[in-house]
């Protein structure tokens, strides 16, 4: 090759090395919170009075903040499996907490971004059946179990911490990482160090939530529905987690990653309101119910110069969008096979764009702890139709009117739409009560 030739190659090269790292670096980081059990009211930027949370406050106030986020189930195991396969729970066949779907069958969300070149790192709480983290496509995981002495100690959330700080510390900037971040609080039981807990009895003697009067939901079939935010340990519980991602923000910018890292923050289902932990109100219900308070959850984004601050949405979204969502943010090919009920909200995030989606749906043919009965429900517009299985009963809300789902309005349609026609597809078996609260 004559030198001339040489040197117009070797310039090049030169020129072309940067592009390619850069091109590589490009892709965000994530960094993905999941609660367990965390109510939609349960934090600052949702108008709770009593419970304590600063840093998701501020993330709020970076990002964008979301108050018609959903989750695919009303209890967490098909939820996480929604997440990790971007399909509803009577398309994964995990209807129920421990429920379980088969890894053959996915190529989930962890997958496909090892796929497309990420580190992947889970650490926390799993729970879906046998399937486990490295089966799903987690280069490292250190799974916390949800029962016994780990989920018993609230010690499990420093773990979780300190866990996912080492794998942060270990990150290069031309590497992407996807960092999946499972609580276990604020589940029960209710435990967490007595500081903290001292403080939250000390607060609800010289500042008690005010009394909320009556509501009309009080009371869920058989259950009492919880009406105030006052529990000190379910208090200190979330403020366990707020600090464990202070903690962790705060090491995403140590290592100079923070610009590029898209952060999200949500939880796997509503709060418990028909045991003592905390109240939803005015949403309806909670934890097991496919009412608003069972399904609607905190979520936040946030990416610098990409998602706009101090910006809030009413766009129903749901936990089957993080699939799609992050492989186009990560600039990934769709497996539109794959993720079969979610859609890429990314649109929505940088340009606040509509999306293109008619319906929502939720299916539960379990009778659960908290109270509820087999169940299933659909959400379009602003319209939403609850049918209970077993009693082969309708309810229909409108939610921009009524969103505590007081005022049935299925009777005077019934005439109008009669049963038949909008009777539920009923997969999967009912069967008899859960104990898992």
């Amino acid at each position: 090759m004559p030198p001339l030739h040489r040197l117009y190659l070797l310039t090049f090269i030169l020129l072309a090395a940067p592009a390619v790292l850069n091109a590589e670096s490009s892709k965000p980081n994530i960094l993905f919170f999941l609660a367990d059990d965390l109510g939609w009211r349960d934090l600052g930027c949702y108008d709770t009075t009593f419970y304590e949370s600063p840093t998701l406050d501020q993330l709020a106030r970076d990002g964008m903040r979301f108050t018609h986020a959903y989750t695919a189930g009303t209890v967490c195991s098909p939820t996480r499996a929604s997440i990790i396969t971007g399909q509803t729970p009577a398309r994964h066949g995990c209807t129920n907490w421990g429920g379980n779907i088969n890894p053959a069958d996915h190529i989930g969300l962890a997958r496909a971004l090892h796929d497309g070149g990420y580190e992947t790192f889970f650490t926390g709480k799993w729970h879906i059946g046998t399937m486990t983290p490295a089966m799903a496509g987690f280069n490292t995981s250190h799974e916390i179990a949800t029962r016994g002495g780990s989920n018993d100690d609230p010690k499990s959330t420093r773990k979780i911490t300190s866990n996912t700080i080492a794998f942060l510390k270990q990150q290069a900037a031309n590497k992407p990482f996807f960092a999946y971040v499972n609580y276990h609080a604020v589940h029960l039981p209710l435990r967490e160090a007595p500081h903290a807990v001292d403080k939250y009895r000390r607060k609800l003697i010289t500042n008690p939530p005010p009394s909320v009067g009556p509501t009309g939901l009080e009371k869920e079939r058989e259950r009492t529905n919880k009406q105030l935010q006052d529990n000190p340990q379910y208090a200190a519980m979330v403020e366990a987690v707020d600090h464990s991602v202070a903690q962790i923000l705060m090491t995403l910018k140590m290592q100079d990653l923070e610009k590029n890292t898209l952060v999200i923050f949500t939880s796997d289902n509503g709060g418990l309101s028909t045991k003592p932990c905390t109240s939803n109100l005015p949403l309806r219900a909670g934890k097991g119910w496919v009412y608003e308070g069972g399904i609607r959850v905190p979520m936040i984004v946030r990416w610098t110069g990409h998602v706009a601050a101090n910006t809030s949405t009413d766009i129903p979204v749901t936990s089957m969008d993080f699939y799609p969502t992050l492989l186009t943010i990560a600039g990934l090919p769709l497996k539109p096979k794959q993720h079969l009920d979610g859609v890429s909200i990314a649109k929505l995030l940088i340009t606040g764009e509509p999306l293109i989606r008619d319906t929502l749906y939720w299916h539960y043919p379990h009778y659960h702890g908290a109270g509820c009965i087999p169940v299933g429900a659909l959400r379009e517009g602003n319209l939403k139709l609850v049918h209970w299985f077993a009693e082969n009963r309708y309810e229909l809300y409108d939610l921009d009117d009524d969103p505590s789902e007081l005022n049935d309005q299925a009777q005077s349609l019934a005439s109008v739409i009669p049963q038949n026609q909008v009777r539920f597809g009923q997969s999967g078996q009912i069967v008899p009560q859960s104990a898992d609260p």
